[in-house]
């Protein structure tokens, strides 16, 4: 994603979220290996699709991205926790994220356990500072998506702490779960925010998320993992899977009066990305 609109939305996005944590941090004096933590993981060069998204239905609904910020980096916030926690020796056990030191080898697992924590807590916190009277809806939706019913059941399904997942159904419900949740959030937020309806939105927003993690396991296919879509239909079934989705996308995209050029970008950037 280099296009100029793109890369200006990133700008605005990152110069906020740094004097956010600046400011908390400024309010919570003597703990700055936790910021550290903190920032160490929200500025580690991830591509910021779920902040974009945010601004790109935002855009495409008539909210600006003055407005939109404060619950692009709420979203932002809940997605880098989820991968700080994923990291941990008791999740994935892994080392190394996008080139870098996973956070707990960087600092220690309880401070990395702590930042996550705190960059949870903070998604509702920016939420009520921010949006006043509709902050409630607002909460309760992303709390909603990022909780035992959404974001948190997918992984709890995805350790086999669950019902088993043992068909493709049952595997895309999971990833509805782990990844479309807050992907479909990005959807939700600017309808929130205008109070207007979103059940068409979630539904569009769900099958993105299922697109991008069709993409990563397309990508992830050199890697042993029984519940990928790799695993279920082989690298090219998966890879028709992901076409066909995205072509879904773009047509319900068009039905619900929202594609827009910086949609549409993101829509192609997730089908031709690569690691």
């Amino acid at each position: 994603m280099t296009s100029l609109m793109v890369l200006a939305h990133i700008e605005k996005f990152d110069t906020s979220l740094q004097e956010y944590i600046a400011h908390r941090r400024a309010e919570s004096s003597g703990v700055d290996s936790l910021f550290h933590s903190m920032n160490y993981s929200l500025f580690n060069g991830g591509k910021r699709f779920r902040p974009l998204l945010c601004y790109a239905v935002g855009e495409a609904l008539g909210v600006g991205p003055d407005v939109m910020t404060p619950y692009a980096m709420a979203v932002e916030c809940i997605h880098t926790y989820s991968l700080i926690h994923d990291d941990l020796p008791c999740m994935d056990n892994d080392d190394v994220r996008r080139g870098q030191p996973t956070n707990h080898k960087r600092f220690s697992e309880d401070i990395a356990l702590l930042a996550g924590d705190a960059l949870l807590t903070e998604a509702p916190l920016i939420l009520a500072r921010a949006y006043g009277e509709r902050s409630g809806a607002l909460i309760e939706s992303l709390c909603h998506a990022a909780g035992a019913s959404g974001m948190i059941r997918g992984q709890v399904l995805d350790l086999g702490h669950g019902d088993s997942v043992d068909s493709l159904e049952s595997l895309i419900n999971l990833h509805e779960q782990k990844t479309g949740q807050l992907i479909a959030a990005c959807f939700v937020g600017p309808a929130l925010i205008l109070q207007k309806p979103h059940k068409e939105l979630a539904e569009l927003g769900f099958l993105l998320g299922l697109a991008f993690q069709v993409k990563d396991d397309v990508l992830d296919a050199h890697e042993e993992d029984n519940l990928s879509f790799v695993a279920f239909l082989g690298i090219e079934g998966a890879k028709n899977y992901l076409q066909s989705l995205t072509e879904k996308i773009q047509r319900a995209v068009t039905e619900a009066n929202i594609n827009t050029p910086f949609l549409r970008e993101l829509i192609e950037y997730n089908l031709n990305r690569k690691l």
